[in-house]
């Protein structure tokens, strides 16, 4: 028995392995031969150095001697490419920097998702005046928490619907299904009233229940 939960217990760490490494970043040339375990703390590191030796503070900010920040919202798509989404800052000119800044990035190796290229939203901080910073990326993608809850309410609603259609009959008492013989009268549709409002049953209004 003992034997038995030790083996359990690996595939377990091996199954949860697998489904840790069905997600990878984007890889830059420089972090090719970086273990998949550093992948992501590589291109962060990489990122904001090639925004940091590249961005140039404009005159107008300097002599402004303005302390704050620019927020940067970027993609790297499914080519690889960067792309700027969206900059925060006091000043028109700092943003204009960011958007410059990001578009001279290298082409990288884009992420994947099942061994398949997709998109990756990320942010980043940079304080001006430019000085030596603790790397701040954040991936704006849902967190695995995140993932596995709405993973399993998609699983409970696509339950709930096949439990619908499994069941599904059409009303079929003749006595009221015809145009010619409905009867105009409280008392005789107070008769069939639940049996019209059970879900799937309504074929006065939809084959099928709405689903939101």
């Amino acid at each position: 028995m003992k034997y038995f939960a030790f083996i359990l217990i690996i595939c377990f760490q091996s199954f949860a392995i697998a489904q840790e490494n069905n997600e990878m970043p984007p890889v830059l040339d420089s972090c090719k031969e970086e273990p998949l375990s550093n992948l992501q703390k590589c291109f962060d590191t990489e990122v904001f150095n090639l925004l940091f030796k590249n961005y140039k503070v404009p005159q107008k900010v300097t002599e402004a001697n303005y302390k704050g920040e620019v927020v940067i919202l970027f993609e790297v798509d499914k080519k690889g490419g960067f792309r700027t989404m969206y900059v925060d800052a006091i000043y028109p000119e700092l943003k204009a920097e960011a958007i410059r800044v990001i578009k001279t990035f290298p082409k990288v190796k884009p992420a994947t998702y099942n061994s398949e290229p997709t998109y990756k939203q990320y942010s980043i901080t940079l304080k001006i005046p430019l000085e030596d910073q603790t790397i701040s990326i954040e991936d704006l993608a849902l967190n695995k928490k995140e993932k596995q809850e709405l993973n399993a309410l998609e699983t409970a609603a696509k339950k709930e619907l096949d439990k619908v259609n499994a069941t599904y009959t059409p009303y079929d008492n003749r006595a009221y299904r015809s145009q010619l013989n409905i009867p105009f009268s409280h008392e005789n549709y107070s008769r069939f009233e639940r049996a019209t409002n059970l879900i799937g049953t309504n074929s006065h209004t939809a084959s099928k229940p709405f689903i939101y």
